[in-house]
């Protein structure tokens, strides 16, 4: 079964929780048996001599990879365990670490361990790994509690199976609230959950509770009512599911996933949720902000040549689209003459995104982006070049509007256009960057950039984002900006 989106952060943590468990156990077994004198509690069955610590970190290396791939065999990084199976999972998996361990030690003659030590590091490995795995599960937990981490789910229609579903929403280790349900005349929630009215007034219900997804009964909803519903889903830019019967999971064609250990079935989508979202936030945070602290200097010297160069303020703040749709002021250094209008740029994105056509034209192709732009002063043309125009968009990052790296941030003027698969884009923070920056920019297609970021939404990874922040780099350096 397809496992949980949430979950590449969530076993990051893990191993490294795991491999730390190792290291401190190793260590506290050294501790206790060369730091006190068993010589002489036992004597004749203990050796003296020095702790040889050495040798230990010689071998620390290899057992922490050997723990690694012991435990992910064993399955103890899938997501949605049971905590009475990882458990057994863990002391099966220890048992044979520990095995292995001895073996190997036996054979390669020139590694000379203790066996008391050795005594000491398998119930301490297994404590503090337990110890580990409790406090994550607890903290993950609470973090799941917050408000702006829990994804808002509405259920639409009941079978006899969706009161097991309803308490598995309902589970403190899970990132959803379970806003309420619609259902036909006749039909009751389950104790504890709002009946919010019947499945024809959903579009009623998106508007007013800010749900995140819904999640359709498939086995007590008609064709035509789920057709007309997900249409509902689109135009108000919710996701949405569907919780099949046993002949839709016989289906391919549609995206599986689990929502609270329950298959489901809907389009993929967005990766950056739950654990992936508060990570990726964190991170941010601290480099946009060291960031503005390191070019200070530097943005101080663009804004005075700004202001020396043309008539204006030096920061152009303008009214953009971001997650779910909400607008917010968007901060870059001004590259045009002040109060310069939009219309030009107005018609060309209409001929952009209703018609799919190019902008203009140039020697290598089509150009999605206004070339030549009489409005841009020659300070602007520089900055423009090599992206310096972006830096203050910092500032929306701390503020939380946008993101180091996402989908490019929409005027909204072009948003009013969009149908309702490119409102999907807005399904992330706008970045400063995004994956259709460095595949192309201005001479993709509105349709591919919308492929891209979608692709990206849906996709997102630490790596992924890495990735694309370098890519960034380079095409600064090599001053392909514009």
């Amino acid at each position: 079964m397809p496992s949980q989106k949430d979950s590449s952060i969530e076993r990051v943590m893990l191993v490294l929780l795991d491999l730390v468990a190792l290291f401190l156990a190793a260590n506290l077994a050294f501790d206790l048996r060369y730091y006190i004198d068993w010589p002489s509690i036992f004597p004749g069955s203990v050796r003296e001599g020095p702790a040889p610590w050495g040798a230990l970190y010689n071998a620390l290396p290899y057992m922490l990879l050997g723990w690694f791939i012991i435990f992910t065999t064993f399955g103890l990084y899938q997501p949605g365990i049971r905590k009475r199976e990882e458990l057994s999972r863990l002391i099966k998996a220890q048992l044979v670490a520990f095995t292995a361990l001895f073996a190997i030690a036996f054979f390669y003659r020139g590694f000379s361990y203790s066996r008391l030590a050795a005594l000491f590091l398998m119930p301490l490995a297994f404590l503090l790994t337990l110890a580990f795995r409790t406090f994550f599960q607890i903290a993950k937990e609470q973090v799941l509690r917050w408000r702006s981490v829990r994804e808002k789910i509405l259920l639409v229609g009941q079978t006899e199976e969706t009161e097991a579903l309803v308490k598995r929403l309902q589970g403190s280790d899970n990132p959803y609230d379970l806003v309420g349900m619609l259902l036909r005349e006749g039909q009751q929630a389950p104790e504890g959950v709002q009946n919010l009215g019947s499945p024809q007034e959903l579009g009623k219900i998106l508007t007013r509770h800010g749900i995140d997804r819904v999640l359709f009964i498939s086995g007590d909803l008609s064709r035509e009512h789920l057709m007309d519903s997900m249409d509902a889903c689109y135009r108000h830019r919710v996701q949405w599911a569907v919780v099949p019967d046993l002949y839709d999971i016989l289906l391919d064609n549609m995206n599986m996933e689990q929502i609270a250990g329950v298959p489901v079935m809907g389009p993929s989508g967005s990766n950056i949720v739950g654990l992936n979202r508060v990570a990726k936030r964190l991170v941010d945070l601290v480099i946009a902000a060291l960031l503005i602290v390191a070019l200070a200097p530097f943005l101080m010297l663009v804004t005075l040549l700004i202001k020396i160069s043309s008539r204006g303020p030096a920061l152009f703040v303008q009214k953009r689209i971001g997650r779910a749709g909400k607008s917010f002021n968007f901060y870059k250094f001004r590259t045009m003459l002040a109060y310069s209008r939009d219309k030009q740029h107005r018609r060309l994105m209409e001929k952009v995104i209703q018609d799919g056509q190019a902008g203009e034209v140039d020697s290598k192709g089509p150009v999605y982006k206004m070339k030549n732009d009489p409005r841009i002063t020659r300070l602007g043309r520089f900055l423009r070049r090599f992206s310096i125009d972006e830096l203050p968009q910092l500032l929306n990052v701390l503020k939380g509007d946008m993101s180091l790296v996402g989908p490019r941030p929409a005027v909204p003027y072009e948003v009013k256009q969009y149908r309702d698969r490119h409102r999907r884009r807005l399904e992330a923070l706008p970045g400063i960057t995004g994956l259709w920056q460095v595949s192309g920019r201005n001479r993709l297609s509105f349709e591919e950039m919308v492929e891209l970021d979608i692709h990206y939404i849906e996709n997102w990874s630490p790596g992924l984002d890495t990735r694309i922040f370098f890519k960034t780099i380079a095409a600064v350096i090599f001053s392909r900006g514009y």
